[in-house]
């Protein structure tokens, strides 16, 4: 979700989040739980924030929200007071540091009514050219409460509704204007979800039942994890610009509303983002990485060197790391060691503001098993590097409990761009691959990270190894961060316009 502070200063994406949606056939049935089950399974796409909207019988719905994890917001006291039927859901992860974000106003779901219309909605994206649409409903007399995406694409929903009540007519008309990543949730006052994901298909989202003797419910879910959790069956995913309409009276009925040549599913939910369980797309996500462990195995000079090998360890960086380090040690023939101990109670650290807090996290985070590290050479295995800064902390940890050799091995190629689709991705400047390829060319960036970060060795993933490994064909996936080449034409206005000021200022 993009804000700004102000008309002239349109700040970094900030978010990635988790949406979730249930309609059950037994109007007398409370969701509810259904709903905190969904959302918790998802609580590392979002941390900040979660909220509910329910409809309640007798037609009006009920928003809960508030900041903290799903078990803090989401306790038995407010579920055993919210009934309903159909409701969806929000898990919110945004990363900033500004007050404002405290607010009720700037959590979701966004429960939108006034005299013409009432529905909730609960996104997950980011509109870079939200700034134009929402200049325009300024100018037709919208008033905004905040300075988010999501808020608009509220107002231009109502907005369009003024013209039709048909719910289909009005996202495809909204879709029309919206240039951006986004997977989108709609609760609307008649007992409708409406699930809706962009025409390039950035974020994921699928589709689930479940039916018992007694009930059928319909799920709809960023992550497959959070059909699973509650015992139901993935049916399919959202395609890339297709509606769909979840009632528990009328079952699924679905639309392409938008139609590309291309699509665009981010490469980092394989990499990073989703849960190993789940299956985005079609693609198993663990066998994703298991895969890209494989990948730099197979590829690695150093397992050529028989006496490196012989008191070799592979160590994952957990979580994420975990896939990749397993295939890369089954490739490998090594032994495959939990040589860093997690502390579950800090969150992400990549992500989060300031530089001083992402460094002290990583001690809070991480703590070395000296009684593995020691003496070994060490084969560390994560999903990127970003800053440099935690990798940095890392090594020196791993060092410091007495390994011969920390040798650090990359999921995922080269970040060298920022996101503009949703992830808080810095600037170019920010991104020590980026900084460093434009600072010592595309043939020594790579050794001068490795000097940068105090390891013996660096290998990254190929961006070829990657797409071989999702499945995908290159035109099925954003690789921006990677390569540069945005595929929104919005996007690549935002670009032109900072070099332009850029450019001005030198």
């Amino acid at each position: 979700m993009f804000t700004n502070k102000n008309q002239e200063e349109v700040e970094k994406p900030r978010e990635h989040c988790a949406v979730f949606g249930v309609t059950c056939d037994d109007e007398t049935y409370s969701i509810s739980r259904f709903l905190y089950l969904g959302l918790i399974s998802q609580q590392h796409r979002g941390q900040e924030s979660t909220g509910i909207s329910v409809l309640k019988t007798g037609g009006s719905i009920v928003t809960y929200k508030d900041k903290g994890l799903v078990s803090k917001v989401l306790d038995d006291h407010v579920l055993s007071n919210i009934w309903g039927n159909v409701g969806i859901g929000h898990n919110r992860y945004a990363t900033t540091g500004s007050q404002e974000f405290g607010s009720p106003d700037y959590m979701q779901p966004l429960h939108f009514k006034n005299n013409e219309i009432e529905f909730s909605l609960a996104f997950n994206g980011t509109i870079p050219n939200y700034a134009e649409i929402k200049q325009d409903l300024e100018d037709s007399g919208r008033i905004f409460v905040t300075n988010t995406d999501t808020e608009v694409v509220a107002q231009l929903i109502a907005t369009i509704a003024l013209k039709t009540k048909s719910w289909p007519e009005i996202l495809k008309t909204a879709s029309t204007s919206l240039d951006g990543s986004y997977s989108l949730l709609i609760l609307n006052a008649q007992g409708a979800i409406y699930a809706i994901r962009d025409p390039l298909g950035f974020k994921p989202l699928c589709l689930g039942e479940l039916h018992t003797e007694q009930r059928n419910y319909y799920i709809v879910s960023s992550e497959s994890c959070g059909i699973d959790v509650l015992g139901g069956k993935l049916i399919r995913d959202v395609e890339p610009g297709e509606v769909v309409h979840l009632s528990h009276r009328k079952g699924l009925h679905s639309e392409i509303m938008v139609k590309s040549d291309r699509t665009a599913l981010c490469q980092f939910e394989f990499v990073y983002f989703a849960r190993p369980d789940s299956v985005v797309d079609g693609v198993s996500v663990a066998q994703v990485r298991r895969q890209l462990g494989i990948n730099l195995a197979k590829k690695d000079p150093l397992l050529n060197d028989p006496k490196f090998k012989e008191n070799a360890i592979v160590v994952p960086v957990p979580d994420s790391g975990r896939s990749v380090a397993v295939g890369y040690a089954y490739e490998a023939n090594l032994p495959y060691v939990e040589g860093l101990m997690k502390n579950r109670y800090v969150w992400r650290t990549f992500i989060m503001p300031g530089q001083k807090r992402r460094e002290a996290a990583v001690k809070e985070k991480l703590n070395p098993i000296k009684a593995f590290v020691e003496g070994k050479n060490v084969i560390i295995l994560d999903d990127s590097i970003v800053r440099g800064t935690t990798t940095t902390k890392i090594i020196n940890l791993i060092r410091e409990a007495g390994a011969i050799s920390v040798n650090v091995r990359i999921s995922c190629p080269p970040v060298i761009r920022p996101c503009y689709m949703g992830i808080d991705f810095p600037t170019t400047s920010e991104l020590i691959a980026g900084n460093f390829k434009e600072r010592y060319g595309d043939d020594n960036y790579i050794e001068e990270i490795r000097k940068q970060i105090g390891a013996d060795s660096l290998r990254y993933q190929t961006i070829e190894d990657l797409i071989a490994a999702i499945g995908k064909k290159r035109n099925q996936l954003c690789l921006a961060c990677l390569t540069g080449e945005y595929p929104l034409k919005s996007v690549n206005k935002i670009i032109e316009m900072e070099r332009a000021i850029s450019s001005d200022r030198v």
